[in-house]
C-alpha cells in the first residue's frame, strides 16, 4: 500500500514534468512547484473549513472559560456544557488538524520518492537525470545546506503569522513563541531533506500564507457587507 503512495507520487511529479516539456521549459524544479500547487488547490476546501473552525473557536473562547469557570468543581460537567456549546455553534474543535493529517502522508511519500527519484543508480527509467538541478541546487534528490533551509524557515514564518492572523486576529504568547521555535526547527531540518522535498514545502507555505490573507479578506468584506445590511 505504501509503495503504491509512493509510486503514484513518484508518477504525479513524472507527469507534472512532461508538462513542463510541453511548455518547453523542462524542469522537475517546476514540476515540484505545479505539483504544489496541486495540493494546495485540493486541500483549499480543508484549509478553508479549518480557518473558519479556528476564528469560531476563538469567539466562543470566552463562553468556554465561563462554563468551566462555572462547574470547576465538577470537570465532567464542564466538558458535556463544553461539547454541547460545539454543537450549539456548529464548531468541530478537531477540523484544525485535518490540513495536517492529509499532508503528512503526502510529504513523507514525497521525501520516500525523491530520495531514489534523483538518485544516479536507483532511479526509476523514466526520470531525466539531465533536468536534476533547478536554479542553483544542482540535484533535487540532495540536501541544499544554506539557502534553501534559510528559505523555508522564512516561509514557514509567514504561513504561522498569516494564519494565526486571519483565525485570531491577534497573536498570543504561545504563538509568538511557535512562531520563532517552528520556523527555525523546520529550518534546521531542512538541512538534511532532498532539495525537492525543501522546494516543495517552501511554496506550500506561501501559497498557505496568500491564501490566508484572501481568507481573511473575503472574512472581512463579508462582515462588513452583513453590517451594513
Amino acid at each position: 500500500m505504501w509503495q503504491d503512495i509512493v509510486q503514484g507520487v513518484s508518477l504525479i511529479i513524472q507527469y507534472f514534468y512532461l508538462a513542463t516539456e510541453w511548455l518547453n521549459i523542462p524542469s522537475y524544479g517546476l514540476a515540484i512547484i505545479f505539483f504544489t500547487i496541486a495540493v494546495k488547490m485540493v486541500l483549499f476546501p480543508l484549509t478553508r473549513m479549518q480557518t473558519r473552525s479556528m476564528s469560531a473557536m476563538q469567539e466562543i473562547q470566552p463562553k468556554i472559560k465561563a462554563l468551566q469557570d462555572k462547574y470547576k468543581d465538577k470537570p465532567e460537567k464542564a466538558q458535556q456544557m463544553v461539547m454541547n456549546l460545539y454543537k450549539e455553534k456548529g464548531v468541530n474543535p478537531f477540523a484544525g488538524c485535518l490540513p495536517l493529517l492529509v499532508q503528512m502522508p503526502i510529504i513523507f511519500a514525497l521525501f520516500t520518492s525523491l530520495r531514489t527519484f534523483f538518485d544516479p543508480v536507483n532511479h526509476p527509467s523514466f526520470v531525466n537525470l539531465s533536468k536534476a538541478n533547478f536554479l542553483w541546487v544542482g540535484n533535487l534528490g540532495m540536501p541544499d545546506p544554506i539557502i534553501l533551509p534559510i528559505l523555508t524557515a522564512v516561509a514557514t514564518f509567514g504561513q504561522q503569522y498569516f494564519s494565526s492572523m486571519a483565525s485570531a486576529g491577534k497573536v498570543d504568547q504561545t504563538q509568538r513563541t511557535m512562531l520563532i521555535v517552528m520556523p527555525l526547527f523546520v529550518g534546521w531540518i531542512a538541512r538534511t531533506l532532498p532539495a525537492g522535498l525543501a522546494i516543495y514545502w517552501v511554496m506550500f507555505s506561501l501559497a498557505s500564507a496568500v491564501e490566508m490573507l484572501v481568507i481573511r479578506r473575503s472574512a472581512k468584506a463579508v462582515k462588513g457587507a452583513g453590517s451594513q445590511a
